[in-house]
């Protein structure tokens, strides 16, 4: 999946695109263009390039040269349209020729701010023969018509309209249409001639798109704190994992953000805590992060190495199946067995899942989630599965979030300081039973004693049955 489409599907992912410092349509272009990456090596070139970027975007020295690289960036034009006319032997007319001549003026201007920079990471082609032959005058303008210079008849004729404002009307616009004949005949010419370029200029607007998303990646990782991921094959690992879009929401209204570590092996790992634990937003960050190094950004963590997948599979029950006539539970069933049969094929995927079987009776939820953790086991699949559910008796990893951590005495908790009291460390807990905290929120938030006291009843009657 290209990361255009991507944006559209992943939580988070068109926040990080749209804060992409981008200076030029081209570089939009090829942005959306990106390639969902699986081979290592081509991650490791993809990170290569923005390492050898970030040193330098993070010397001082060079501050000005980046502005003015930024500003040649913002000058590139889309040429897609004239390149097609110049690839299918039509002639060009005057605006398609000023297009390229700017475009090669601006990649000339690129290579001698790179090669101060000492940058060679990513190579635009010369198209100094182009601008040879679009500014036969040699004045290096931005600007571009059918000059003198091309032919010495068309000088002549040129002066003689100057000189000759007594003529005769048919005299005059003899000269025109003998100018104009000239004129097409130096269009046809030139576009034969940047014919034989076609390769070196399309190449140098490749690279010039590639410079800019690359630019604009590196300094995104400087703004947002992102860290050069390891490429593993084995573990997955985060330490300091975090959500930019969530940490900006947070910071923004005076909150801390608490970032997480966690670690994926080749098997089911299942995630408890009670509600309001953060689980569902922490799959979205896992996801959000295997897609943001796979698409060759560095990640949102303070460390990490993460194994590259073929696909990364999400069940986290945002679809609205309502809108298909499908119940909740008959749309995630379908989901599931989705997942089942794609690791049948290839168990190197990620498989991400949202609190399965949640929609239907405890007593059945139990059962399914149980056997999908041993049938996810038996495939070997990478996967974290969050759940609520207490009694799981599978044999698996388990992961808890520690939860509500109150200070001795505190009595009054509010929407607006929850957050500051809830911990989002992980840790290992093989226990079947998960925390119940919901009563003790409830109560603490202002719901009703009488309603509290009912709910603790029959929480109670249900604890004796069992």
């Amino acid at each position: 999946m290209k990361l255009g489409n991507a944006i559209h599907h992943i939580h988070g992912l068109r926040y990080l695109c749209e804060l992409l410092p981008l200076q030029s349509a081209p570089g939009r272009r090829r942005m959306l263009a990106q390639a969902f990456l699986t081979e290592p090596e081509a991650l490791e070139f993809a990170f290569h390039q923005q390492d050898e970027m970030l040193v330098r975007l993070e010397n001082k020295e060079y501050s000005l040269i980046f502005k003015e690289l930024g500003q040649a960036l913002h000058q590139i034009h889309e040429i897609q349209g004239t390149l097609s006319n110049l690839k299918g032997g039509n002639t060009l007319d005057d605006i398609e020729l000023f297009e390229l001549k700017r475009f090669a003026l601006f990649a000339h201007k690129m290579n001698e701010l790179l090669q101060q920079i000492d940058y060679h990471t990513v190579n635009i082609p010369s198209l100094d023969e182009v601008i040879e032959l679009l500014d036969p005058e040699g004045n290096r303008m931005t600007h571009f018509f059918i000059y003198s210079a091309y032919h010495p008849e068309l000088k002549m004729l040129r002066q003689r309209q100057k000189e000759a404002s007594n003529l005769q009307n048919d005299e005059a616009h003899h000269l025109v249409l003998q100018c104009m004949a000239i004129e097409d005949q130096i269009r046809q010419q030139l576009s034969e001639q940047l014919e034989a370029h076609l390769e070196a200029i399309s190449e140098a607007y490749y690279a010039a798109s590639h410079l800019d998303f690359l630019l604009a990646r590196a300094a995104l990782a400087l703004q947002l704190g992102l860290t050069r991921p390891e490429i593993s094959n084995e573990k997955t690992i985060f330490e300091g994992l975090f959500n930019p879009e969530v940490k900006t929401l947070l910071e923004a209204s005076g909150r801390v953000y608490q970032p997480v570590s966690l670690e994926l092996t080749s098997e089911p790992c299942l995630l408890t805590g009670a509600n309001m634990a953060g689980k569902t937003v922490l799959l979205k960050t896992i996801a959000l992060n295997q897609y943001l190094f796979q698409y060759g950004f560095y990640v949102a963590a303070a460390k990490a190495q993460l194994v590259p997948v073929e696909e990364i599979m999400l069940g986290i029950g945002d679809d609205q199946s309502e809108l298909s006539g499908m119940s909740s539970f008959a749309a995630e069933m379908i989901n599931i067995q989705r997942f089942i049969e794609r690791a049948k094929v290839s168990n190197n995927i990620l498989l991400l899942i949202d609190e399965p079987a949640r929609t239907t009776n405890p007593q059945e939820g139990i059962a399914l989630v149980n056997a999908l953790i041993q049938r996810l086991d038996s495939l070997k699949v990478r996967s974290l599965i969050t759940t609520h559910y207490s009694g799981l008796q599978t044999h698996c990893r388990k992961l808890r979030v520690k939860g509500l951590n109150l200070p001795q005495g505190m009595e009054i908790l509010t929407v607006a300081n929850l957050n500051s009291y809830m911990d989002y460390t992980l840790i290992e807990d093989q226990s079947d039973e998960v925390p119940m905290e919901a009563l003790k929120i409830a109560q603490m938030l202002g719901v009703e004693p009488l309603l509290i006291e009912t709910a603790q009843q029959f929480l109670l009657k249900n604890q004796n049955k069992l």
